[in-house]
């Protein structure tokens, strides 16, 4: 009788054992199905990251962004915590560091990027900023980190440890510049930074003194735009400035001297609508070979669409605008795969994707589940 019991017992746990390798192997399989796949060694990865800054969630969602489709895949973690009120987010060339504008409490948050998920964790302390940074802008080195102060009327400055990230601001930071300073660029060359100033209706230059990050004023500077200034852009070949003029409905185009000065081009501003539309630009973005024009329009949720002469002026590719995909849209920009744009929407709380077509018109693919908040920057990676 016990040795009956015993090899029943006997039976039942290998019985069990076999169950358990079964159970094992199936979650192996599913894990690996459910899994982001990634070519082997030596080729080009599938996907690549986007981190998109959310205010009212403190926070950063990072996406992994399929290389071809332009599909969206949140990284497991999103939204990673960052400090109060998150207005910009920035991603360092060697893809190690990600920095966040806190507008909320005045200071930059330090994130760590994992190599292999791109998962972010904070590096602390943060960082101690200006009143109310805006913005933030970054030579292709990733030498240097300005940052747009809003409130204080001036940028802060900061060198890049390439080892840890840790920032240190330069001597003589933060640099005066115009009121109101609500968004920034470093030209494609690193040599010159561009301010825009709403409500001097003004773009302030500075040459950037190499390896110092200090900035002097370029002759001539602040140069005039267009009435209600929301945003700007410069050509990959630092050619042509781009300026949105929100209540005229308006862009300004001005043409890049080799001293960093700006000269409105003849013909500009140029309607962003025609008689039959309506559209308050809110911001612009110039396709990487510097051919078309996208200028995003608040209001009517849509984006104007246009051909880049070689003298810099703007054409409309057509007579409608294409619609934003989204409600309350405030930012677009080119995905590293240049076929595609995205655009960020605070009202439906979203991003809308987009093809570019042959024609430089655009066609809107998909637009990714909720993000919980609203969106207020994106950064993507190559």
């Amino acid at each position: 009788m016990t040795r009956a019991k015993n090899a029943s017992s006997h039976a039942t746990d290998i019985s069990l054992k076999r169950l358990k390798t079964i159970r094992a192997k199936w979650a192996m399989l599913l894990l690996a199905i459910s899994l982001p796949s990634f070519t082997s060694c030596g080729s080009a990865a599938p996907s690549h990251l986007g981190y998109v800054a959310l205010r009212q969630a403190n926070g950063v969602t990072a996406y992994r962004i399929n290389n071809q489709s332009a599909s969206f895949t949140r990284v497991v973690g999103s939204p990673f915590p960052t400090g109060l009120s998150p207005a910009s987010v920035y991603a360092h060339p060697s893809k190690k560091f990600v920095y966040v504008a806190n507008q909320g409490e005045n200071d930059i948050s330090l994130l760590a990027q994992d190599s292999q998920s791109g998962a972010l964790s904070e590096v602390l302390p943060r960082v101690p900023t200006g009143i109310f940074p805006s913005s933030l802008g970054m030579d292709s080195g990733g030498t240097f980190l300005f940052v747009a102060n809003e409130a204080s009327a001036n940028i802060s400055i900061y060198a890049i440890n390439s080892g840890s990230g840790a920032l240190t601001q330069i001597a003589g930071s933060p640099f005066a510049t115009g009121t109101n300073p609500v968004k920034l660029q470093v030209s494609p060359s690193g040599k010159f930074l561009y301010v825009l100033t709403p409500n001097l209706r003004s773009v302030f230059a500075y040459a950037i003194t190499q390896g110092a990050g200090t900035l002097q004023p370029v002759a001539g500077s602040p140069f005039t735009v267009g009435i209600s200034p929301s945003s700007f852009t410069v050509d990959s070949g630092e050619h042509f400035m781009f300026v949105t003029n929100a209540s005229t409905s308006t862009v300004s185009v001005f043409a890049i001297t080799s001293t960093g000065a700006l000269t409105q081009i003849p013909g500009s501003p140029f309607a962003t609508n025609t008689a039959a539309t309506s559209t308050i630009p809110v911001d612009v973005a110039v396709n990487p070979p510097g051919t078309n024009l996208y200028v995003l329009n608040s209001g009517p949720n849509n984006i104007s669409e246009f051909s880049i002469g070689p003298t810099g002026a703007l054409t409309l590719l057509t007579a409608s605008p294409e619609s934003s995909s989204g409600t309350g849209p405030v930012f677009i920009l080119f995905d590293s795969n240049p076929k595609f744009v995205f655009v960020g929407n605070q009202g439906s709380n979203n991003i809308s994707v987009f093809s570019v077509n042959g024609d430089g018109t655009l066609a809107s693919t998909q637009t990714p589940g909720t993000l919980g908040a609203s969106p207020s920057s994106m950064f993507v990676l190559p």
